[in-house]
């Protein structure tokens, strides 16, 4: 590698550890404000990839979401697509940083205010020949309830693991879904409320129309009846 590229590669590592440093001084750490709409249907997502954190901000619309983009001085933030919950309501207890409930890490960022829902543990694996499902692995407190009547889906894995699908894409794709052997999607009508608790590490899969299915969970056999 040539004298210009190292410099290249060098100067761009020094700009993104900048823009790390500047985002931690932006930040009010662990302070007990639950962030306002904390339960709404459609959240916004950015990914900080230096700090593998997820932030959230219900401050804005999705037309505006769509046309925004982070630009060149901010290469350190992701857009994920906007996504709406499955269940009856949704809570983020705390920040995955935080020791108690109803403490959050805020930043500003871009002109918004967001809080800090997950820490990223791990990318991969894919499962199935053609990798038709990715999994990812965060740190979150998330507190999902469901009422009586409503319909579920649920995700199986071929040992036996079953995961709730917690949100999809806003404007989801009509794709078929294809499984690799072993795993199956069942839907079932719950006969009583149900609380799914995703607290600590959690798995996350995503199939090819953007369904996120996350647990593991223990199935409350005693709830559920077939639709």
């Amino acid at each position: 590698m040539g004298r210009t590229k190292i410099l290249g590669s060098a100067l761009l590592v020094a700009a993104l550890g900048a823009v790390a440093a500047t985002d931690a001084q932006s930040q009010e750490t662990c302070v007990a404000v639950v962030p306002e709409a904390s339960g709404a249907a459609v959240g916004y997502e950015l990914i900080d990839i230096i700090r593998r954190e997820a932030w959230v901000t219900r401050d804005w619309t999705l037309a505006d979401y769509a046309a925004f983009s982070p630009g060149p001085a901010a290469l350190n933030w992701r857009k994920n697509d906007p996504r709406e919950g499955d269940a009856a309501n949704a809570r983020v207890m705390r920040s995955p940083e935080c020791g108690h409930d109803g403490d959050f890490t805020y930043q500003i960022k871009f002109g918004r205010e967001f809080f800090h829902i997950a820490n990223i543990v791990s990318i991969g694996p894919r499962h199935g020949p053609n990798g038709e499902i990715r999994e990812g692995g965060v740190v979150k407190y998330h507190r999902l309830t469901f009422d009586a009547g409503q319909t579920v889906s649920i995700l199986h894995a071929p040992e036996g693991t079953a995961f709730i699908r917690v949100n999809r894409p806003v404007a989801a794709p009509h794709v078929q879904v294809r499984l690799p052997e072993g795993w199956s999607v069942t839907t079932a009508m719950l006969n009583t409320p149900w609380r799914v608790d995703l607290f600590g590490g959690v798995r996350v899969l995503r199939l090819q129309d953007g369904s996120s299915y996350q647990g593991p969970i223990e199935m409350p056999e005693a709830s559920l009846a077939a639709p």
